[in-house]
């Protein structure tokens, strides 16, 4: 009887291990979106090799957020003003996620985005807003605001 225990335990141990490597396997590899979903940058060249922005941006805003905001020290080359204003079209809409070169690859890779509760996506030569945009942005923010706090599980990539 203790034996058939003890090999029914190390089977389900075996299981759920061979499970959880089958599940993680993936999880380091971030692939882009199909091209088309992309809008093309409008720069020459990005302040940083393209491998290194897909798999670090969120490190590079969040350290530039912490230099701007607790030092006062702020960096052109990286700031997000510069990356909305190079990456998104002036036409993009944050409704449309295919229209839009954040939201596109965020979608894509099931990542919470909440940059443009504070943030503008538009680049700064877009056009203004229709006043009906506006308000159902704030109606919109609003009501997820009222739903209550959705919980986030921040995902560190190596």
């Amino acid at each position: 009887m203790g034996s058939g225990l003890v090999r029914l335990g190390l089977l389900a141990s075996a299981l759920l291990l061979a499970g959880l490597v089958a599940t993680l396997t993936g999880c380091s590899k971030v692939e882009p979106p199909a091209p088309e979903l992309l809008a093309q940058a409008r720069g020459d060249q990005c302040v940083e090799p393209t491998d290194l922005m897909r798999r670090d941006h969120m490190n590079i805003l969040m350290h530039e957020r912490d230099e701007a905001k607790r030092y006062g020290r702020r960096n052109p080359d990286h700031s997000f003003v510069g990356c909305i204003d190079c990456h998104v079209s002036p036409t993009a809409s944050r409704d449309e996620p295919a229209t839009h070169f954040c939201l596109a690859c965020h979608e894509f890779n099931a990542v919470r985005m909440d940059c443009f509760q504070c943030h503008t996506d538009r680049p700064s030569d877009a056009p203004p807003r229709q006043r009906a945009d506006l308000d159902r942005s704030i109606d919109q923010y609003l009501s997820t605001q009222a739903a209550g706090p959705t919980p986030v599980m921040e995902i560190a990539t190596p």
